[in-house]
């Protein structure tokens, strides 16, 4: 193949970011949408279609599209950040061809890499001495094909191998080899930049998601951690296995890789030829009988769980299965409404119809979405940490991927959402007093005393102005206003407290903390998001006797504390991290499969966002013809 073959495909994938000013602008909100702590993986390309099987026809040359914008840039530090052109008598010819493309600022342009991407790369390949990593002796390595096979696997993660141009860099490097080593070393510089733009974005999704949770969800204040290229690269070459490279960015929470595989079987089960839901009416108890009973063991086939009736295989339209609710199907109801946070009485209600009538895409969609959130967290601790799932109203204090213990929890409710975060337990405070926020004081206990000055007689809260406090019964409540609501309400320790026994402090702007509650009713609800924001447990001694443990801290001295009636903080003095987050699709302690209500409409914001993105991409893709 000639020169000019070569270089006439490495361009027809190079000519990137090459679109008018005006569609750059559009998709300006969508990119910012986007995680960019490599900056490699700030365009919207970088989104999945939902979901989009792997294409494994032919290679075709198609333009590659690069990265446009990546406003998170992080600063250069070491060699590259002080290097303008650094002299390179030393290098090898491809070494210092592949130097002077990353400092051409018009060659670089030209091939589609934006400034803050060279800044990455110039840091990467200085610390390297600008050696090629897919390349030795101008000819590619395996590395670079195995580069392209990791990619294929992107769907396994609910992501679109053809965000990462797999196609467009296999037909690449099927020219290149096929070239007979006649590609010029301007070409195998491109092509080494475009492998390691690929490499960057795809490690860089893996390990800390594509979507930028803070830019997409009111309330979620978490900034997913992603290692810098040049220690991808380090680190891949030192594994010696791409495979094991990626595995290793791969979220270490076991629920990442039951999702995948769940992930796998609704795919498969979104080709069945028919639907299967079951039609409205009275509830289905155990002993019924008739045509809906039917539907509903389609229905638990159609979601995996094990038919108990040999002759029905869930294969055919024309098959019957039995009409008949018996003890059998009873179990597998259970089963389902255990997985799906419903009251597990086998009785098909109202609720239990609803979940098993969520449609298979829907639910699908729902672990694309949850892989995506597990992108996000952080690498497990080392020692123990609590994890509080809002979505499950769950707080676990968890030693790795064990859990030593667990306990209901109440959460905000949808207007007063619990945000989403990490921190770390500072404190546990016995006898707490409850400093009424302001929110609470304006909007809930103002328009009762506007009534009734005498509204807060026994509750145990007392008003003060300027820190003394004062008669509520002399103040004029009819004029004072939301606005110049100049009062402090504070109700004293004691059974009526609204943290109840104990409080568990991480101090945080948000004003959030798990505390006990006198109101242990809401425990025994299936939904319980009925508070402003914090965090309700149910058992809040045998809680802190786990948390506190490390700090020689147990439950009978909180116990003995709390009978004495004084307010007494006790200090954690080992480090216990505590994560907020917010997961509707997750492995159960079991390791099957839990379903839980979006009470917060958080996954049609980040499927959306998914989608909005992918639909830049299109547009992107348009505008280079």
């Amino acid at each position: 193949m000639s020169h000019k073959s070569i270089c006439a495909t490495i361009l027809a994938a190079s000519l990137i970011g090459m679109i008018s000013p005006s569609s750059a602008t559009s998709n300006a909100t969508s990119s910012e949408r986007l995680i960019d702590p490599l900056n490699f993986n700030e365009d919207p390309t970088a989104l999945p279609d939902l979901p989009a099987p792997e294409d494994l026809s032919p290679p075709v040359i198609e333009p590659l599209v690069m990265p446009e914008s990546e406003p998170q840039a992080p600063p250069l530090t070491g060699p590259a950040g002080q290097v303008a052109k650094p002299t390179g008598s030393e290098l090898s010819e491809l070494e210092q061809t592949i130097r002077d493309l990353i400092f051409s600022d018009a060659d670089i342009q030209k091939v589609g890499f934006s400034p803050k991407q060279v800044d990455a790369l110039a840091e990467a390949y200085a610390l390297r001495k600008f050696r090629p990593v897919w390349f030795e002796d101008q000819s590619l390595t395996p590395l670079a094909n195995h580069l392209v096979t990791e990619i294929r696997k992107a769907p396994a993660h609910g992501l679109d191998p053809q965000a990462y141009g797999v196609r467009q860099l296999a037909s690449i490097l099927a020219v290149m080899e096929a070239s007979n080593a006649t590609a010029t070393l301007h070409e195998i510089a491109v092509v080494e930049l475009q492998l390691t733009r690929a490499f960057a974005t795809y490690g860089a999704h893996i390990a800390g998601g594509v979507v930028r949770p803070t830019k997409v969800l009111k309330n979620v204040f978490i900034s997913p951690q992603v290692p810098k290229l040049n220690d991808m690269l380090t680190q891949m070459e030192e594994t010696r296995s791409l495979a094991q490279f990626f595995d290793g960015l791969e979220p270490e929470a076991p629920s990442y890789d039951i999702l995948k595989d769940q992930l796998a079987r609704y795919n498969a089960a979104l080709t069945s030829d028919y639907p299967v839901y079951i039609e409205d009416g009275p509830s289905i108890r155990p002993g019924d009988t008739g045509g809906r009973v039917a539907q509903l063991e389609k229905r638990l086939q159609a979601e995996g769980y094990a038919p108990y009736y040999s002759g029905y295989t869930g294969t055919s339209e024309a098959e019957v299965p039995p009409t008949f609710y018996n003890d059998d199907m009873v179990a597998l109801v259970k089963d389902f409404q255990k997985r799906h946070g419903l009251t597990v009485d086998g009785v098909v209600g109202k609720k239990t119809r609803a979940a098993l009538n969520a449609s298979l895409e829907d639910r699908r969609n729902q672990i694309l979405v949850n892989l995506e959130r597990m992108r996000w967290d952080d690498p497990l601790p080392s020692g123990r940490y609590v994890k509080v799932n809002v979505a499950e109203q769950m707080v676990r204090v968890m030693e790795g991927t064990d859990v030593l213990y667990e306990t209901r929890s109440v959460v905000g409710k949808p207007r007063n959402a619990t945000p989403l975060f990490s921190d770390t337990f500072e404190y546990a405070e016995i006898n707490p007093t409850w400093g009424v926020p302001w929110s609470i004081a304006t909007n809930e206990y103002l328009p009762k005393l506007r009534k009734n000055a005498s509204a807060l007689s026994g509750t145990g809260i007392n008003v003060y102005k300027n820190g003394k406090r004062v008669d509520p019964t002399a103040i004029n409540w009819s004029n004072v206003s939301k606005r110049r609501f100049g009062y402090q309400l504070r109700q004293k320790a004691g059974r009526k407290n609204a943290l109840g026994a104990v409080k568990y402090m991480f101090p945080n702007k948000h004003n959030i903390y798990l505390h006990d509650t006198p109101s242990k009713r809401l425990f025994n609800k299936d939904q319980r998001a009925f508070s402003h924001g914090c965090i309700r447990v149910q058992d809040p001694f045998t809680f802190g006797e786990v948390l506190l443990s490390g700090s020689g801290h147990s439950r009978a001295k909180m116990e003995k504390l709390r009978a004495r009636g004084k307010t007494v903080r006790l200090k954690l003095t080992e480090t216990v991290p505590v994560h907020l987050r917010y997961y509707t699709a997750f492995a159960g302690v079991d390791g099957e499969l839990q379903f839980r209500e979006d009470i917060y409409k958080q996954d049609k914001a980040i499927l959306e966002a998914l989608l909005t993105s992918q639909d830049a991409f299109k547009m992107k893709m348009a505008s280079t013809y």
